[in-house]
């Protein structure tokens, strides 16, 4: 922050802001404009450079790091060099898994060039962090099955705030809410739609894909553009359905908050809710999926009640307290 991407810095700027809030010194080492020294009260330090280069700023880190206890970092760029970091002036290395797309690589950044992303995801979860922070229990199984040591390996997802959400009368619609390209499944919530001509869909969001997407999606298709704040929320809150097709994905935000708005959820991710886990894009399972879940409102509500007590889970609180027991674990191993 301020730069933003997506869910990693979300989950990157609310793990230094919650932890500050218990009484812990903070300091981010990130790249951008150095003369933004804070955000939020979040010291931050900005190395200028593309973000690639922070792959071989291990030096900076390390001096960085020297008057703190641990390094808490994040992939894909910071990861390795704070590992090299770590060890090089004895500070344990704690490393949050944000992306881990593998096969998604493929379609992303096309076949041959996709593969050395992949293989590159396969090093990192590999090395010897003194801790990897999984945000769900399947990233982590993906993750072990890659090479990353189990013992080390743990899940802590990230919070939400599921106060915000209120319960309130349900609109007939479907929402997809997210970045629009080509990993998250947007071209398959168009198909979908298409499918459905009577049903109307909402895409809230902004990226890349959003002139061709607005150019192929049919009329019953509404674009909302990147709304944020209470705007986000009542979309959420007024869907019935939530679409979430990704092809690749660690957690899913967006999930959890579709849950905690009292949503039903079709999507690719499995986090426990109510709805339907479909195949990455399998829009025949998803059409289907959409149809049954509109088709009984009674049902609809029920469904939408329990993924809002499930939702409940999803807090920093319960976040900050498992991240701060990590680092009392790790700070011990290391000092005995």
């Amino acid at each position: 922050m301020p730069d933003y991407g997506g869910g990693g810095e979300y989950i990157a700027f609310n793990t230094a802001k919650s932890l500050q809030m218990r009484g812990v010194e903070v300091q981010v080492l990130t790249t951008g404009d150095p003369t933004i020294t804070e955000y939020e009260g979040i010291p931050t330090s900005r190395l200028k450079m593309p973000r690639h280069r922070m792959n071989l700023a291990a030096a900076a880190i390390a001096r960085a790091a020297e008057g703190f206890d641990l390094i808490q970092t994040f992939n894909y760029h910071a990861c390795l060099p704070s590992l090299v970091a770590g060890r090089r002036i004895g500070k344990p290395v704690v490393c949050t898994i944000l992306g881990l797309f593998q096969q998604a690589w493929n379609e992303m950044r096309g076949r041959l060039v996709g593969p050395i992303y992949s293989a590159w995801e396969r090093f990192m979860v590999r090395r010897r962090f003194d801790r990897i922070i999984f945000l769900s229990d399947y990233s982590r199984e993906l993750g072990i099955r890659l090479g990353a040591p189990s013992e080390f390996s743990l899940v802590n997802s990230p919070g939400i705030d599921p106060e915000r959400f209120k319960a309130v009368q349900k609109d007939t619609y479907v929402l997809c809410a997210g970045k629009y390209e080509r990993r998250k499944g947007v071209y398959d919530v168009v198909e979908v739609a298409r499918s459905l001509p009577n049903v109307e869909f909402r895409m809230a969001g902004w990226g890349p894909e959003e002139k061709q997407l607005q150019a192929v999606a049919p009329a019953n298709v509404r674009f909302l553009g990147l709304i944020k704040g209470a705007e986000l929320v009542d979309a959420f809150s007024r869907a019935s359905v939530f679409l979430c097709p990704t092809r690749a994905e660690t957690f899913g935000i967006a999930v959890a908050e579709a849950m905690a708005a009292g949503c039903i959820v079709v999507s690719t991710i499995p986090l426990g809710y109510e709805g339907a886990v479909v195949r990455p894009g399998d829009i025949s399972a998803m059409t289907e999926a959409v149809r049954l879940a509109l088709s009984d409102p009674g049902r609809t509500s029920e469904l939408g009640a329990r993924n809002r007590a499930k939702a409940s889970v999803f807090t920093w609180e319960r976040n900050v307290d498992f991240q701060l027991k990590t680092y009392r674990d790790v700070l011990r191993d290391s000092s005995g």
